[in-house]
């Protein structure tokens, strides 16, 4: 046993009931259902402390986040719980788990300890090299699509042995000649897969993916490596377990030890030295919205099923958000099926209502939440580090980012241009990566004429092709120059320095090992990228050689926060830093608005939260309208987002968006509607092209009902008008980009003209809106963005109407406008009943299985058979009844 390390009780004495039942649970199996904002990192935290508390060893303890950032946090919660035994606790991301457990023992397969760590653009870049190779189309079947194939490979622990036999394809690795088979998409992904980790294993390199997938291999093919680990780590604890792929459940289960058949010793408290270890897992299946990563929700909603006697404990109570802003989320989640009964309830009490408002475009939408952002900053002393813009894709930053600029309003966006991304560091750490693996073809090859020293293609290429022919490396090659045929002394003598400044700086690297800040300086200098970026004009490159700066201190700070510190494990750290590791602190002022995807948000929390783009087709996805799955998953994303507010919650929409340079009439996202009415102050109901359109099928009000204030939310600000069509004329970047600078040159106003819409019909008496099969908006494929794929072809299918509008009178009075958005089926709801059959140009024969009257935007829901259930809006839907 262990020294007992603090009070227990000072450790409960602050915890509501289900809290303190979580960090007391005695047992080999828990799952803690931390619903939003329950506190799940402070019992987390508290439980492994009063493991320690009660005499086990630190020591024995492994705990996995997801991030670096939440795996500092925990340290840093730990230590001031249990102070230095903290430090004896692995306390890391799986990668960061995984990549320490391969340093150790990874020569068990093949892997020696200073293996390089690709990032997502070298692997590309190697991808790329494969494919030149092996004569395959890069335009047709892109780096990019195959990475993610070989991803999902990888994740779901299928070898490319395993991938080779399951397309029947004889390739062996490394073979030349090979013709794959024209538009056998399997055979090729396969054959890239096995040459992508043969190289990868020529380089001693490793992908992310490969971190799981080789460490699951060293487990189960060397049990007395296993064994070790397993004995070593006696109390687990996975959080985020919603978020885990199938490999990352392999690696829990094999750490756990819960199929060794090796019995626990009745005699030894706790979990003892043998047996299966005790496993803690916090998450919430209602936050599981990383399918398109490969995480499966199955992981945790099965968790009882896989881990014997396993008990479970819900966190319900929310210390982050208001009432309404979680009576939202429950009402949205609710409409999930096969979750597990969970509603969040606070004592902070009701707060403000959501904000809504419907804008006639996205740039319209943009100025509205550009103006009240500096409404609230001004009059309520908002400060703007408090502010976050959320939105489904990245795609819809650009209207966002436009309006911001023209505010003047300062913001940071997430997911841009990620420092370790940005050309000249890549360039920096490739010398880095070729010093300490001179065996990484992809990084030799990247500097081999940066900055330019006269070796180009021709020389990459004779490189390469000795390399080829001899078996050895780029590196190797470069080593034996003088034996490469057709080599023009034009050509060796620059390679010869280009050898020998390679051989200095790994001397270099060797004598400062614990120095890597020394090293990043010296490798800056004497391989000229520096003093090319300091001779050039261009103003970017003057940036570019602060960035250079800026990685000398993070090695600096690397060294200081580091006992141990090397140069690899340096380069190592720089592999791992994820997307939100990149955000500033929780009590860090950066002095900006936060602008990023859903997806990025996950984990963050805001005062003031702004959801854009909330229609149908934009969020949920257009993908999601036909795949009952891809829409639950919408949802928990909607549930996420709307869970990131603390006190305020903004929903927005843009009536017409444009897609694929098309402006598309865009219905409201049925998540608005499953928001209860009560709970919205929407300062504009509908937007002004919804009026115009109920105007012309009102013949009582001759003028369509328009509001004397209401001239479309154009709010003059900062000399911009927002709104009108005069929106954009600016160029971009007119405004002082990240200043706090004033608001115009007298007091702007604010929300004047933003109809309330009292007089409006939008959202009452639980209304809902769907996009049928018969939307005209389309998306590309790739998840989370749009126009990364061709348009999808269900969405902006043209179809032939079989049914014949009914005749009627035409008003020549009326705008030409209405004929694109009238009744396309010449139905009305009371022509269609449950139990008709009809016929839908895309899904064939159905039956009505329920009809919703909401006038111009009624629904009917079809059943076409084989659980094929949609939802059409009757006036779109290219139907016909039989």
């Amino acid at each position: 046993m262990g020294p007992s390390l603090c009070d227990p009780q000072s450790l409960i004495k602050d915890l509501n009931p289900q809290q303190m039942e979580a960090v007391k649970y005695y047992g080999q199996a828990l799952l803690i259902g931390a619903g939003a904002g329950s506190g799940k990192t402070r019992v987390l935290t508290r439980r492994i402390a009063w493991l320690l508390a009660h005499g086990f060893w630190a020591s024995s303890i492994l705990a996995i986040t997801f991030t670096n950032k939440a795996a500092a946090e925990m340290r840093e919660r730990l230590a001031a719980l249990v102070g230095p035994e903290a430090e004896h606790m692995w306390i890391s991301t799986f990668h960061s788990a995984c990549v320490r457990i391969l340093r150790r023992d990874g020569k068990e397969i093949g892997l020696t300890s200073g293996f390089s760590i690709y990032d997502t653009a070298d692997c590309e870049r190697l991808v790329k090299l494969i494919s030149g190779d092996l004569n395959i189309d890069t335009k047709r079947y892109t780096p990019r699509m195959l990475l993610g194939k070989i991803s999902d490979c990888k994740n779901s622990l299928t070898s490319w042995q395993d991938q080779l036999k399951s397309v029947n394809c004889d390739y062996k690795p490394g073979q030349r000649g090979y013709q794959v088979s024209a538009g056998d998409v399997d055979e090729l992904v396969a054959v890239v897969y096995a040459e992508y980790q043969h190289r990868l294993a020529m380089a001693n390199a490793v992908d992310f993916d490969d971190l799981i997938m080789r460490t699951v291999e060293l487990f189960q093919r060397c049990p007395q490596v296993s064994e070790y680990y397993r004995h070593k780590f006696r109390y687990i604890f996975v959080d985020e377990y919603q978020d885990t792929n199938h490999a990352q459940y392999v690696l829990v289960r094999e750490l756990s030890g819960i199929d060794s058949g090796e019995q626990p010793d009745s005699h030894m408290r706790g979990a003892g030295r043998v047996g299966p270890s005790w496993i803690t897992v916090v998450g919430d299946s209602d936050q599981s919205i990383y399918a398109f990563r490969g995480a499966d929700i199955r992981n945790i909603q099965d968790f009882e099923q896989d881990f014997p006697n396993a008990k479970t404990i819900m966190l319900e109570q929310n210390y982050r958000s208001t009432q309404t802003i979680l009576d939202a989320a429950n009402a949205v989640i609710a409409r999930n099926e096969n979750r597990k009964p969970k509603k969040l309830w606070t004592a902070l009490g009701e707060g403000d209502k959501i904000v809504g408002y419907a804008a006639d475009n996205a740039q319209q939408e943009a100025g509205w939440i550009a103006n009240e952002i500096a409404r609230i900053h001004e009059e309520e002393g908002v400060a703007y580090r408090d502010i976050a813009i959320m939105y489904r894709a990245n795609a819809q930053s650009r209207s966002l980012e436009e309006a911001m600029i023209n505010a003047n309003l300062p913001y940071q966006l997430v997911g841009g241009t990620k420092f370790y991304e940005r050309r000249e560091i890549k360039d920096a750490l490739a010398y880095l990566q070729a010093i300490v693996n001179p065996a990484d073809n992809v990084n030799v090859r990247r500097i081999l004429n940066v900055p330019k020293r006269g070796l180009g293609v021709r020389a990459e290429g004779l490189i390469a092709s000795y390399a080829d022919t001899h078996d050895t490396t780029f590196f190797g090659a470069i080593e034996h120059m003088e034996q490469i045929e057709g080599m023009s002394a034009r050509t060796t003598k620059p390679l010869g320095v280009f050898r020998d400044m390679m051989h200095g700086l790994a001397d270099f690297a060797k004598d400062h090992d614990t120095k890597p800040s020394e090293v990043v300086v010296e490798v800056l200098s004497k391989s000229g990228i520096l003093e090319e970026l300091q001779r050039s004009e261009d103003p970017q490159d003057a940036s570019r050689v602060d960035n250079l700066s800026q990685l000398q201190s993070v090695a600096a700070e690397f060294e200081q926060n580091t006992p141990d510190a090397t140069l690899a494990g340096f380069l190592e750290t720089t592999a791992l830093v994820a997307d939100s590791d990149q955000l500033p602190g929780e009590n860090e002022d950066s002095g900006k608005v936060t602008m990023m995807t859903l997806h990025t948000a996950k984990g963050l929390e805001y005062p003031y939260v702004f959801l854009t783009g909330m229609e149908q087709g934009t969020f949920p996805h257009q993908r999601a309208m036909e795949d009952t799955s891809e829409l639950a998953e919408e949802r928990r994303l909607a549930y996420v987002g709307i869970t990131r507010a603390k006190r305020r919650l903004y929903v927005t929409r843009a009536a017409v968006r444009a897609q694929w340079g098309q402006a598309n009439d865009m219905m409201p996202s049925q998540f608005l509607d499953e928001i209860p009415d009560e709970l919205i102050d929407w300062k504009r109901r509908e937007a002004g092209v919804e009026r115009m359109r109920a105007s012309w099928r009102n013949d009582d009000d001759e003028f369509g009902g328009w509001d004397d204030d209401d001239d479309f939310g154009s709010v003059p600000f900062s000399g911009f008008s927002y709104g009108k069509s005069s929106y954009g004329g600016s160029s971009y970047g007119s405004g002082t980009y990240g200043s706090r600078s004033s608001y115009g040159s007298g007091r702007a106003q604010y929300g004047g003209s933003s109809a309330r819409g009292a007089s409006s019909s939008y959202g009452s008496s639980s209304q809902r809106s769907y996009a049928g099969a018969g939307s005209s908006s389309s998306y590309g494929s790739s998840y989370g963005s749009y126009g990364s794929g061709k348009p999808s072809g269900k969405s902006g299918k043209v179809t032939t109407r079989r049914i014949k509008p009914k005749t009627k009178p035409v008003d020549l009075t009326k705008s030409s406008q209405a004929s694109q958005t009238d009744n396309r089926s010449g139905l009305s709801i009371s022509d269609v009943h449950v139990g008709d059959r009809l016929t839908h140009d895309h899904f064939g024969m159905g039956t009505v299985i329920e009809t919703q009257d909401k006038g111009a935007n009624s629904v009917i829901t079809v059943d076409f058979g084989n659980g094929e259930v949609k939802r059409l809006l009757l006036r779109m839907a290219p139907i016909e009844m039989l």
